[in-house]
């Protein structure tokens, strides 16, 4: 059987919540989104003592109990915020996400670059409603593509997948093992490649500061652009108020090409993660505190197994 059960059942309910989003009015269905951030923040508190425990990580005694349970419950609304963001694709015409947004000024910046015939590797955090890049880059004409892991759920993955656009040679599946030629290749022809990169990175990466700590990084951005001898440009987006989108896109970081390429992977990614910190800090309500690879878990790089002795014989298994 292609899909399990769990499968089918996962897709229908994100169907279901697609269909009650998309028939209401933008601001009703923020309001059901809130209502749905309230019963998982203080019902089913999904994950919320790892929140409110790494915004004491971050802030130390600089926010009071209250404060940081506000963050972390704000902090939850805003990814339910985001989820009717992305459901609520076709609500985006190009009329819409103008009144809604002032992405223009971040995209006019954008085709400046792109007159040059490079393209640009775009990064930005998970804050505010992120997954909007997307639709801004239909709405202004901006040549985006983006990396893909693949879900669990294929029916979860081709749908969430095609509302964000990434159908066709968009979506580069991070498995695979043509990815860093195919990515240069796009790069190189005037394309801009979006990335959210502040998660921790599961083998080695690039160690950085981050929010008051050591933190390893993946290095696939700063490998990216000095590779294809294109820019980072370090996107912020935030909310303000329920239904206003802001976007602020940062100055370019050029490759230093006098530079080792590893000291220059390192100083990429540390202006970049230092531009995200200015901005988490100034509203971390906005910054999503609940993801799974926390970046500031320590990496703890596994030891290889053991080589087997050759003058051991092998285990028998019992009969």
């Amino acid at each position: 059987m292609k899909y399990r059960p769990k499968h089918i059942v996962e897709y229908a309910a994100l169907r279901f919540f697609q269909f009650c989003f998309n028939i209401l009015p933008y601001r009703l269905a923020l309001m059901v989104g809130a209502g749905l951030g309230w019963l998982t923040f203080y019902v089913v508190r999904w994950r919320v003592d790892h929140a409110k425990s790494r915004i004491r990580e971050v802030f130390g005694d600089e926010k009071s109990s209250k404060e940081v349970s506000r963050i972390a419950f704000l902090s939850m609304r805003y990814m339910f915020f985001n989820m009717v963001d992305v459901l609520r694709h076709n609500f985006w015409t190009q009329e819409r996400f103008k009144k809604h947004s002032n992405f223009h000024l971040a995209s006019d910046r954008l085709h400046e670059h792109l007159k040059t015939g490079n393209g640009a590797v775009v990064a930005l955090p998970h804050m505010g409603s992120w997954e909007l890049g997307g639709v801004a880059s239909e709405v202004y004409g901006v040549p985006l593509f983006f990396i893909v892991g693949v879900q669990r759920n294929p029916l979860f993955n081709d749908f969430m997948n095609k509302l964000r656009g990434g159908t066709g040679d968009k979506a580069l599946p991070r498995e695979d093992r043509m990815l860093l030629r195919k990515v240069v290749k796009n790069l190189r022809k005037g394309q801009v490649l979006a990335m959210t990169n502040d998660l921790r990175s599961r083998t080695k990466g690039i160690s950085v500061q981050f929010l008051g700590k050591e933190a390893n990084i993946v290095g696939g951005m700063a490998l990216f652009a000095r590779q294809a001898k294109v820019p980072v440009l370090p996107m912020i987006v935030y909310r303000e108020g329920w239904t206003q989108h802001r976007c602020l896109l940062c100055d370019p970081i050029e490759p230093d090409f006098d530079l080792p390429k590893e000291e220059d992977w390192q100083r990429i990614t540390q202006i970049t993660l230092t531009r995200y910190e200015e901005e988490i800090r100034k509203r971390p309500e906005q910054y999503f505190w609940y993801n799974k690879r926390w970046v500031l878990d320590p990496f703890i790089e596994e030891a290889p197994a053991p080589s087997p002795d050759p003058s051991t014989p092998p285990e028998r298994s019992a009969p």
